[in-house]
C-alpha cells in the first residue's frame, strides 16, 4: 500500500469520533513520500509515527496543520538532506520529540529548527554526518533542547563552539563516531550530566590534553555520568603506557624518547660544475684538516717529550 491508501483507510477508520484522534502509527510500510492532504484532517494529533518506511520526499507543508503535534518519529526511512528546508518542522510549535535516527543525512541545516523552541529530545543517530561547528546549528532555536544523540554517524570534526546553542543540554551522546581528536566542546553546558564518547578512533597524542582534562574533572562531580570512560580507547598513542584519554597527561602526552626526522631540501638548482667544485672545496678542507691535525699531534709529542 502506497502513503496515501494507507493514511486515508486511517481516517476513515477513525473519522466516527472526530477530535479525538491523538496518534496515529505508520510504521513498518512502503510511504514513500508525505505531504498534508490527508494529515490536514487530523489536527488535534499528538503523536505520530512513520518509522521504519522509505521516506525520501516531504512537502514543505506536511505538518502544517498539525499545531498540537508533540512527537514526531521519522527514523528508520530515506530522508536526505535535500529533503528537508526551513518550512519542514516551521509549523510544528510544541514538537518536544523528532526521530531523525537512520537516515541519508549527510548534513545539519541549523534553519531546519528555527520555530523548534519547544523541542527536548533530537534523535539524528546513524546518519552520515561528518562534521559539527559552530555553523552547524546557527540559526536554529534549540534553546530548551535536552537530549542530543549523534551517535553512530561519521563525525571526524568537532569545533569548540558546536553546542553553543544549547544551555539546557543534559544528555549528549557521540561514540561510535570517527572522532580522532577533539577540543573542550563540553565545558560551558553547565547543565550536561551524561556525556558518552566511547567507540571513536582516539588518537592520544597532545592534541587530546584539554579534552581529556575536562573529562578527569567532569567525573570527580557526583551527578555527572561519562558512558564507558574506559573505552575510550586509544587506537595511536606516541606513548605506550597511555592505553586510554582517561590516561593523558601533561607529563605523558609526548615520550621522553622522540626520534627527530631532520630534512634537507635543496633551495635551488645546482649545476653539474657547481657540484664538482663543492666537492673539490670540501676535499681540500678534509686533506688541511687532516693534515693540521697531523701537524698538532707531531708538536704536542714534541713537546711532551721534552
Amino acid at each position: 500500500r502506497n502513503y496515501r491508501g494507507t493514511a486515508a483507510s486511517a481516517l476513515l477508520l477513525l473519522s466516527n469520533a472526530p477530535g479525538s484522534i491523538k496518534a496515529l502509527m505508520l510504521t513498518d510500510g512502503l510511504i514513500d513520500s508525505v505531504d498534508n492532504m490527508v494529515l490536514s484532517e487530523l489536527s488535534n494529533m499528538s503523536v505520530l509515527a512513520l518509522s521504519n518506511n522509505v521516506i525520501s520526499s516531504i512537502m514543505g507543508n506536511a505538518f502544517q496543520n498539525l499545531s498540537f503535534l508533540t512527537t514526531l518519529l521519522l527514523d528508520h526511512n530515506c530522508i536526505s538532506s535535500q529533503s528537508l528546508d526551513s518550512s519542514t518542522f516551521s509549523w510544528l510549535h510544541r514538537l518536544e520529540t523528532l526521530q531523525l535516527g537512520n537516515n541519508n543525512l549527510n548534513d545539519i541545516e541549523g534553519c531546519w529548527f528555527q520555530s523548534s523552541r519547544a523541542l527536548k529530545t533530537l534523535q539524528l543517530e546513524g546518519n552520515f554526518l561528518n562534521c559539527l561547528n559552530s555553523t552547524t546549528f546557527a540559526h536554529a532555536d534549540l534553546r530548551n533542547l535536552e537530549t542530543l544523540d549523534l551517535s553512530n554517524n561519521l563525525i571526524v570534526y568537532l569545533g569548540c563552539d558546536s553546542f553553543r546553542g544549547f544551555p539546557r543540554l543534559r544528555r549528549l551522546d557521540l561514540s561510535r563516531n570517527h572522532l580522532r581528536s577533539a577540543p573542550d566542546a563540553f565545558s560551558y553546558l553547565s547543565w550536561l550530566s551524561v556525556l558518552n564518547l566511547d567507540l571513536n578512533l582516539w588518537s592520544c597524542t597532545c592534541e587530546l590534553r584539554e579534552l581529556a582534562s575536562f573529562l578527569k574533572s567532569y567525573i570527580q562531580a557526583p551527578e555527572k555520568v561519562l558512558y564507558n570512560g574506559q573505552r575510550m580507547v586509544c587506537v595511536n598513542t606516541d606513548n605506550a603506557a597511555v592505553q586510554d584519554v582517561l590516561e593523558l597527561t601533561d607529563a605523558n602526552c609526548v615520550p621522553p624518547n622522540r626520534n627527530i626526522t631532520v630534512e634537507i631540501v635543496a633551495k635551488r638548482y645546482i649545476t653539474s660544475e657547481q657540484y664538482i667544485r663543492n666537492v673539490a672545496i670540501a676535499i681540500v678542507f678534509s686533506f688541511l684538516g687532516e693534515y693540521l691535525m697531523q701537524m698538532l699531534d707531531t708538536k704536542t709529542f714534541y713537546l711532551f717529550s721534552l
